[in-house]
């Protein structure tokens, strides 16, 4: 069985296997990277390890380009025995599993916290108004999403060094969220950035209310797809959790008593 329960490991098989395009080429993160994925679209998962204005930080896209290969990494045939697995995921949930320590805070920064030059953010296009961070995945949990676990993308565009606005789709679980709590709490949360494939599975997947409703375990389903539990970590400084493995974690709150302009043309 091919170990998907990070995405080192995720690519360490895609490697082996030639299945994943690597490039030490200086690539931009504005625009740029954007466009060699839309040139690319269909094509081999693409590792840029050299990223403008990023040292420390590699990008990583196309991971699910193709659904052949998503099948194959979820240990199913084809794609439709790959949606007969998902089924039996969601039937058959393997809740996450909390760890005391983990790769996602071997490094913490907890003070004049800058989030800027630390982590990537793209920009799609030219009349795209500001640099976003996309490829983050929303982590709400406890009490604040009736007792589940929920994961999902959110579009965000950091406005200062610490402050972001945070795209919700209307009806979806993190406006049930928002909708529960609106002017009563700030909402802790977690942004996880290179998570195991299952967490982008399930964070993309989980619009249908009522398959999924409102206090499920969208991790829990995550860990059946991948064969084992999401390992998760409790967060350095809000009370929520953090995936285990991932690259990177913002830690913070949604703001349910304000709204915010994504850029300065939309507030124009």
């Amino acid at each position: 069985m091919i170990d998907i329960t990070s995405l080192r490991s995720t690519l360490d098989y895609l490697k082996g296997n030639d299945e994943l395009l690597i490039t030490d080429a200086e690539v931009d993160p504005e625009q740029e990277m954007a466009a060699i994925q839309k040139h690319l679209d269909g094509s081999l998962p693409i590792l840029f390890n050299n990223v403008k204005g990023y040292p420390k930080a590699k990008l990583l896209t196309n991971l699910f380009a193709s659904e052949e290969r998503v099948a194959r990494l979820f240990g199913a045939d084809n794609p439709v025995d790959f949606k007969r697995s998902c089924i039996d995921a969601i039937h058959n949930p393997i809740p996450p599993k909390e760890v005391q320590s983990a790769p996602c805070q071997e490094v913490v920064i907890d003070r004049d916290v800058d989030v800027w030059p630390v982590i990537p953010m793209i920009s799609h296009t030219p009349s795209d108004p500001g640099r976003t961070l996309g490829g983050g995945n929303t982590l709400i949990s406890g009490r604040f999403f009736g007792g589940g676990f929920h994961i999902s993308f959110n579009r965000m565009h950091f406005r200062t060094a610490n402050e972001s606005s945070f795209q919700i789709s209307p009806g979806s679980h993190t406006d049930m969220v928002a909708t529960e709590f609106y002017r009563k709490e700030v909402i802790p949360m977690t942004i996880n950035m290179g998570v195991p494939p299952a967490c982008t599975l399930l964070a993309g997947a989980g619009f249908l209310y009522v398959v999924l409703p409102k206090g499920c375990d969208e991790l829990g389903i995550a860990g059946a797809m991948q064969g084992s539990p999401v390992e998760i970590v409790r967060a350095k400084t809000v009370d929520a959790y953090a995936i285990a493995s991932a690259e990177f974690v913002v830690e913070g709150y949604l703001d349910t008593s304000q709204k915010m302009w994504e850029s300065p043309l939309a507030e124009k």
